[in-house]
């Protein structure tokens, strides 16, 4: 009669511990979710943000610094705006596959793609381009603006991934299937 109290004591114990382990999980799980979600509104904004500086050039063609042939820019143009559609597409795809380690590489080095696309259109050596000022300060208020929030986003992931190899709740981890994050 003894044993069998403490054995429903136990039993009880570690259905507790159970059902907190696996809320802690969820939980750790959805403030990734959180964090997709405040990237993808960053992301979206650079998209906008092309967007504008194309039409920009395109409608002002008293912009350009040079008179010489501006088909001359047009590679940095489309080089821009394959990034920027290439970065919306991974976007997506990472949405979906949130942890898969494929589609979180193929979005880092689409933001690259697009950062480092954005710095040569921008960069002196291309003289016959001309950005306009305002957007370009958008987009530096932009990157200083998303760097915080793909830090939390990362120690998000690394909270999270801590928490599902962790004895016990690793148990429970594998059981149901909450697989580990990849950092951007």
């Amino acid at each position: 009669m003894i044993s069998t109290g403490w054995s429903m004591l136990y039993l009880a114990l570690l259905v507790f511990w159970a059902l907190g382990a696996y809320n802690r999980l969820v939980r750790l799980r959805a403030v990734i979710g959180q964090m997709v979600d405040v990237i993808d509104v960053h992301l979206t904004r650079y998209e906008e943000l092309v967007e504008l500086a194309v039409t920009a050039a395109a409608s002002a063609p008293f912009g350009w610094q040079s008179s010489i042939a501006p088909e001359l820019g047009a590679a940095h143009w489309t080089r821009l705006q394959t990034a920027a559609r290439k970065t919306a597409i991974a976007m997506a795809h990472w949405q979906d596959l949130l942890f898969s380690h494929s589609a979180a590489r193929a979005l880092r080095d689409s933001m690259l793609e697009l950062s480092q696309a954005w710095k040569a259109l921008n960069h002196p050596d291309v003289y016959y381009i001309t950005v306009a000022a305002e957007i370009n300060a958008k987009w530096v208020e932009l990157d200083v603006l998303i760097q915080p929030d793909i830090e939390r986003y990362n120690q998000a992931v690394a909270a999270y991934n801590s928490a599902i190899e962790q004895f016990p709740a690793l148990f429970l981890a594998r059981l149901f299937s909450f697989h580990p994050a990849s950092p951007l």
